[in-house]
């Protein structure tokens, strides 16, 4: 009688020993899936922060004299020409950086000023050896006076890679509207001269025809290189 019960009692540990076995690689198996799942969602939060992380640090980029928007502005079609009489639109902006400035060829003083500072800045930039220099865009509010050669002589004076555009009234309220750019043409004196007030400032668009930002009036050669050089690293 007694050998029966010990059999029994042993097969029942057995059964007993057996589904706890059973029963911890259950919970071996549950604990590696949540485990499992852990990592995953730990992996996914690592690479999502290294993408922010990667777009902030693009946007974090430290600046000296530039402002740059909030927003990047895509620039409407409009249409000017350039010294051959070719037109200058705004598909012309796209591809690489572009630096805007507005003035006239018989201006005393802000033009040549600034476009003697943008051709330093641009020997500069050159010594640092990026793989797309900016283009100069000079626009001409004086349509009257500065056509064609006129004009691209005048830039070419500064730097020769310096390019220059005009346009009617209407062609060139199509740009300046949109970018800030004002203008004013004065009253002719006695000798028929006359002068031209207009902004100061040094519009930056980028490889993808978006304004992002100006230079403001008076800003110098090593600031502008230098702010330059990291938009078109930022740029990539």
């Amino acid at each position: 009688m007694y050998p029966f019960f010990s059999a029994c009692s042993i097969r029942s540990r057995t059964r007993v020993d057996a589904a706890r076995q059973h029963a911890g690689r259950g919970t071996v198996c549950a604990q590696s899936g949540r485990a499992l799942i852990i990592a995953l969602v730990a992996l996914a939060a690592l690479l999502a922060g290294l993408i922010i992380a990667r777009g902030l640090l693009e946007q974090s980029v430290e600046l000296q004299a530039a402002s740059i928007y909030p927003e990047a502005r895509t620039l409407a079609p409009f249409e000017l020409e350039d010294a051959t009489g070719s037109a200058f639109t705004e598909k012309d902006l796209q591809g690489r950086l572009s630096l805007l400035f507005f003035g006239f060829t018989n201006c005393p003083d802000i033009c040549p000023d600034t476009l003697g500072v943008l051709a330093r800045a641009m020997e500069k930039l050159e010594t640092m050896r990026v793989d797309s220099m900016p283009q100069v865009v000079f626009v001409s509010v004086d349509p009257d006076r500065d056509a064609g050669k006129t004009m691209q002589d005048y830039v070419n004076y500064f730097d020769d890679r310096f390019e220059a555009v005009t346009g009617n009234d209407d062609a060139l309220a199509a740009l300046t509207g949109q970018v800030g750019a004002m203008f004013i043409r004065r009253s002719p004196d006695e000798s028929g001269y006359y002068a031209v007030d207009h902004s100061g400032m040094i519009v930056i668009v980028d490889s993808r025809g978006r304004m992002i930002g100006r230079f403001p009036p008076a800003s110098d050669a090593d600031a502008i290189a230098a702010d330059l050089f990291a938009l078109i690293r930022a740029q990539g």
